[in-house]
This record gives structure tokens, C-alpha cells and sequence, in this order.
């Protein structure tokens, strides 16, 4: 079990090697707690990882985990979702539905953190479609 410090350096070396030096303004590697600043708290605390979630003075979410992998995950979607989105918008072709873009650069940053990642995220992006397929003109 990594301690909190360890976890912000592993995450942040995993990050900035794949996706080059990019950062978010509103995730905190320390305890959070109701009244804390808006954002996502990241903390080692009893032998877990906390993924910590605070909007307007509320804690809204905590998820713990025992994998340091699974905390990379999540901050991976936090640091990815401006990346993806720009590029979806950029690369949207007209008639067609624009989560193609945007699932595929999705696709392309997971796959970047290992072939675990890449098949996660394939099969979350798979149970999307099942729901709500493509809706192409």
C-alpha cells in the first residue's frame, strides 16, 4: 500500500508519461472531507485508497479501492475528459453521430495504460452502444 505522497507520484509519472504535462485544477492528494474545496480528494487512509468526490460543500461520492490501478483509472478520466472532448469536436464529421470521435480518442488514451485499460474501457464504451446506439442522419 502506497502512501498518499507515493500515490500522487505514481500517478502523476503514469499520467505525464503518456499524456505529456497536462494537470487539473480541482484534484487534491489529501484527505477530503464536507466543506472541502469543490473537487476530487485522492488519500491513503486504514490500508485504502480513497477517490474522493465534494460539490457545493458535500461529500457526493467516495469510492475505496485497494489497487493503485484503479486510482488511476479514475484520475485518467478526470485528466482525459477535456482531451477527448476537444478532440471529438474538432474531428466530428457532419451525419455522423459525434461519440464516434469521441469513444474512439477515449479509446485511444486508455489503451495508452495498458491492454487492462483498453479492454475496460472497450467494453464500458460496448455497453453504452447496447443501450444507446450510434444515431448517425
Amino acid at each position: 500500500m502506497l502512501s498518499t505522497e507515493e500515490l500522487k507520484n505514481y500517478v502523476y509519472s503514469e499520467i505525464w508519461t503518456k499524456l505529456g504535462d497536462v494537470s487539473c485544477g480541482n484534484l487534491f492528494f489529501c484527505e477530503g472531507t464536507d466543506n472541502s474545496v469543490e473537487g476530487t480528494y485522492i488519500f491513503a487512509k486504514n490500508n485504502e485508497y480513497h477517490i474522493l468526490f465534494t460539490e457545493k460543500g458535500k461529500v457526493r461520492s467516495d469510492i475505496v479501492t485497494n489497487e493503485k490501478r484503479e486510482v488511476l483509472w479514475n484520475v485518467i478520466e478526470i485528466f482525459s475528459t477535456n482531451i477527448i472532448m476537444n478532440f471529438a469536436i474538432c474531428n466530428r464529421e457532419k451525419g455522423k453521430d459525434f461519440r464516434r470521435a469521441f469513444f474512439a480518442k477515449e479509446k485511444e488514451i486508455f489503451s495508452l495504460f495498458g491492454k487492462d485499460f483498453e479492454k475496460r474501457k472497450d467494453e464500458e464504451i460496448q455497453e453504452i452502444l447496447k443501450r444507446n446506439p450510434y444515431n448517425d442522419i
